[in-house]
Formats: C-alpha cells, structure tokens, sequence
C-alpha cells in the first residue's frame, strides 16, 4: 500500500508537449519541485531524439521518478525499469506511474544493481547522486556499458562537483561521447560503447562500495567491521552513537530475537549479534538497501542468524512481518511534515512484551516529542549532546 502520509506536494512537470504531475516527499531528494539536473537531461533526451520507441529503458537511481515516469509516457512501446535503494523511493515511482497512467516496472536495487534483460538495456538514464561516493560513481561508467543493448546509450546528468571524475571515468572505459550539454549547476552526458572491451567488473556489494574497516568499542568489548560509501560512520562515529552507546549494554542478548531500525554501517547490529544466543534472530529493518547489506554483513561475521527487512512504511509493517521482539533499537530519522511519533509508539508496543527495552536516539528535538506521547513506555533515562539524544525505555 501507497504511503499517502508521506506525500508533501505535489507539483507539475512538461515533458514532449505532456503535462505530468508528481508526488513529492521531504524524505526523498528534491522534495519541493523537479530538480533543475532532471529537467535539463529530460531536454536532452527530447531534442535529440534519444529515447528509443522499443526495447528496455532502465532510470538507475529513480528517486519519486520523473525519468522513468516521463520515459514510460513519452514511447508507450518502451519497458521501462526503475531503480532505487530506498523502498520509499520505489513506492512513489510506482504511485507516480499510476497517477501518470505510466506503465513500468519499479524495483529496489543498488545502482545498476538489478536484473539486466536478456538483450541488455537500449536506454540508460541517471540523475547520478552526488553523495554516492566517488569508487561506485566511477564503477558506473564502465559497468552502464557492459548493460547495454548493442546500439544503446547511457545519458546521466552530474553536479558541477562530479564533473572531473565524470571525465577521467568516460576516458578510461573506453566510451564514445554522443552529446553533451553544460550548465552553471550541471552537465549532461550522453555516451555509447567503443571498441574498448569492457573491462572485467567486480561484484557491486561489497566490493565496489567498500570503504574500508573500522575498530570500535561499546564498554569493555572491541569489535571491528567493513565499512562502505554512501552511508555515514564510516571513518568515525558521530554523535548519535555517542548517546546511545552506554544505553546498548541495556539491551538484553540472550533472547530470542531483537531489532535494530535504520541499522546505518551497522555498528549497532554487530555488538548486539556479537552476544545472541544460538539460534536467536536479529532482525535488521529500514528504509535504505545499502545500510540493510552493510548491516547484515556486519551482524553475520559473528555467526548470528540476520534478517534484512525493506520496508516501505516505516515501523507500522513490522509486527506483522516478525512478530514479537524481546529488545529494539530504534535509529530515528524524520522529515518536515511526514508524521512519525504516533507511528513508532503504536509499533513498539505491538513488537515488546511488557519489560522489554528498547534505546531510542535522533535529534533532541525528535526525541523531545516522541518522549510526549510514550503512553506504554515508560522512560528509564536519557542522554543528551550538541543536539542529539537518546532514550532507554521500557514496555509497560
């Protein structure tokens, strides 16, 4: 089910003489209007004719999709795929083709991640994120070519700031430039594939988005973990973990299964896999499919059995899916105007049998309201620090 609690506008698009409207979320990127790189590779695309009238169309990275949604209404012959790694993301591309009356098939994926067609793809497009990490941008070049139809073409556009990087990777996999087109903010490229032969590509998670290890310590017990691009925490931990980090211990490990929401790099789930009993379960849960992989690789080198959750509407899915839990983290990450409080304590009340903790941290300011309605959890101490804080409870 479409989760209509997190639309916060709604706004209109032009694309090939066709007005489209979109719904927008302030959790997903541009959350107010199309962003001005979409629009500027939309043009490209229309003036120079390059959206094929058949075949397969992938947008990697589809954030709510107006690429993908645009593409599917432009050439009704083309299938179209859209990609993300935020299950959100894919839930509004889907919602946003039905509202379009669009027909393409939403998934969630790393980038370039998911299932090639047989034939590979004739049309490649990406908003390509600038916070991804230089190592995976540099691997989409390469790896964009390798997927393509014989003929095809890749078209992505880049901030300013991944211009140079965009460059050095286009030269070294051998692509052949087609078009492109610079703005003050952004530049376009469209590339197809010389007579380079495509190099020999490594497996997309872990080994592209690995970053490299990190030593870490929650009372008297040292661990150490892989660490990857795209998520925070990876060289050091901030101070959400340094609130939370004396509250850990709390959590009981020898039950049968715990939860951590929004595991990140996953150094939570590691110290908590590292005590369960044999046979316990921790569940991991989440928005993001790259923290859910980090995560579960970082549970699993302890032995512990892991279940990776995607989830699309936040806690609410949970109790259905993995019944009761005797322990939880809960890593909270709000959005002007998207409601959460009433969504995370009716969640844990239905997850925790009475007595069972859970650690709660996000901004001071989130936890403050969430600490307003905790009716059925009942507060055991908190911990604040330049703007962060964290909360032990306990199930009433």
């Amino acid at each position: 089910m479409f989760p209509q609690h997190a639309v916060t506008r709604t706004v209109s698009l032009k694309f090939a003489g066709q007005e489209l409207r979109f719904h927008l979320s302030h959790a997903l990127f541009s959350s107010n209007r199309i962003d001005d790189g979409t629009v500027l590779l939309l043009k490209t695309l229309a003036q120079q004719k390059a959206v094929p009238a058949t075949g397969a169309a992938l947008d990697a990275g589809c954030g709510a999709g107006p690429l993908a949604v645009a593409l599917a209404l432009h050439q009704s012959g083309l299938a179209v795929t859209a990609t993300d790694r935020l299950a959100l993301a894919v839930a509004f591309t889907s919602e946003n083709a039905r509202l379009n009356g669009a027909k393409l098939t939403a998934v969630t994926a790393l980038l370039l991640g998911g299932e090639v067609p047989a034939g590979g793809w004739n049309l490649i497009v990406s908003n390509l994120p600038a916070k991804a990490g230089e190592p995976v941008l540099h691997d989409f070049f390469p790896r964009a070519l390798s997927q393509l139809a014989p003929g095809g073409r890749v078209a992505v556009v880049v901030v300013s700031s991944l211009v140079a990087a965009a460059r050095l990777a286009l030269d070294e996999c051998g692509a052949v430039l087609l078009y492109h087109e610079e703005t003050a903010a952004y530049q376009v490229f469209h590339f197809g594939a010389g007579h380079k032969a495509p190099a020999s590509l490594p497996d997309l998670f872990p080994a592209v988005y690995l970053r490299g290890w990190m030593e870490f310590s929650v009372g008297k017990q040292d661990l150490r973990q892989k660490t990857f691009f795209g998520l925070p925490n990876f060289d050091a931990l901030d101070y959400r973990w340094q609130v939370s980090e004396k509250f850990l211990v709390a959590i009981p490990r020898k039950v049968a299964a715990l939860l951590v929401w929004e595991p990140g790099q996953g150094q939570m789930a590691a110290f908590l896999a590292s005590g369960l009993s044999s046979g316990a379960t921790l569940h991991l849960a989440g928005n993001d499919l790259l923290a859910l992989l980090a995560s579960r690789s970082a549970a699993a080198a302890s032995g512990t059995q892991v279940t990776a959750l995607h989830c699309v509407d936040g806690l609410r899915e949970l109790p259905a899916r993995i019944g009761e839990v005797q322990g939880a983290v809960i890593q909270v990450h709000s959005h002007p105007e998207v409601p959460w409080v009433d969504e995370v304590c009716h969640a844990l009340l239905d997850l925790l049998p009475p007595g069972a903790p859970v650690l709660l941290n996000g901004t001071s300011t989130d936890l403050s309201r969430f600490l307003e309605k905790h009716k059925g959890l009942r507060k055991v101490q908190d911990q604040k620090y330049r703007g962060w804080r964290s909360a032990l409870l306990v199930r009433s």
